[in-house]
């Protein structure tokens, strides 16, 4: 299913690149869930205009239950297969959906460095984002990596996207990012045609630029779990949390379902 190195470059990184994952269908596929999603299917839209760019960059999360061409990307799609085959987990859990873009000349619309774990009131390790890119992608508006930061397994402190300077709304007890662009560290980084898919692990630093191009630069990405990964019930975001599930226990229910498990065979999409 995968490049019989992409686990052990997941692993020592902590993202792997694989190429040419979806084809234009499935691509076009995302983009009818966009234009769906933005035109009010999904409850949960934001675009912002900053000052100073000429373009805006919108965002959506957990509109799988309510976008038909996302939950068909998501469900029906090679997918999942291909994520479940990475993850070492007897299960696969899908957390989110999460869509970005990034319009030409938002120049602005960074995203300082940060772990996604830290947003999450989950606790475990198989916890993996899947992001595929819906445009070519060069270095210049392309995801930057720390090399081997999910190693330690060190949770980080939350960090505000529109100022990171700022307290998070949910602020936590955990350490203060490192200085990472100036600690001499390896930082990854690679241009990306469509269709190309990134998959990091939740506790892997990244960043991103805003886009200086005269082109869109939009990713949709789905987030997953795996068999050991419970709910701590810590301060979040309403798209990570679920009032009936108890700390302790397994995130499996409607909002957050049960995607792949022992009893369902892989390579059931082509």
């Amino acid at each position: 299913m995968v490049p019989s190195d992409a686990a052990k470059a997941l692993n020592g990184d902590g993202v792997v690149c694989l190429r040419r994952a979806f084809d234009d269908s499935w691509l076009s596929t995302i983009e009818t869930g966009i234009a769906d999603a933005v035109g009010g299917a999904s409850t949960d839209v934001d675009v912002v205009h900053r000052d100073g760019d000429e373009g805006s960059f919108s965002f959506s999360s957990g509109a799988w239950n309510s976008v038909q061409g996302f939950r068909s990307f998501i469900f029906d799609s090679r997918l999942p297969d291909l994520v479940w085959s990475l993850l070492n987990s007897t299960e696969l859990v899908l957390f989110y959906d999460f869509l970005l873009i990034k319009e030409a000349r938002s120049d602005t619309a960074s995203t300082p460095w940060h772990q996604d774990h830290s947003y999450y009131p989950i606790d475990g390790v198989k916890v993996v984002n899947s992001w595929v890119a819906l445009d070519d992608i060069p270095v210049e508006s392309a995801l930057r990596f720390l090399a081997g930061s999910h190693y330690a397994k060190t949770l980080y402190r939350a960090v505000d996207f529109d100022d990171p300077e700022a307290d998070y709304r949910h602020a936590r007890t955990e350490l203060p990012l490192p200085q990472i662009e100036t600690d001499g560290s390896e930082v990854l980084v690679a241009p990306l045609k469509a269709g190309d898919m990134l998959v990091w692990w939740s506790y892997t630093l990244h960043c991103a630029p805003g886009n200086r191009l005269p082109s869109r630069r939009a990713a949709f990405s789905v987030n997953w779990v795996g068999d050991d990964v419970v709910y701590n019930g810590k301060p979040a975001l309403d798209t990570y949390c679920e009032s009936s599930l108890q700390i302790g226990e397994p995130i499996i229910c409607d909002k957050f379902p049960l995607v792949r498990g022992p009893e369902m065979a892989m390579g059931r999409h082509e």
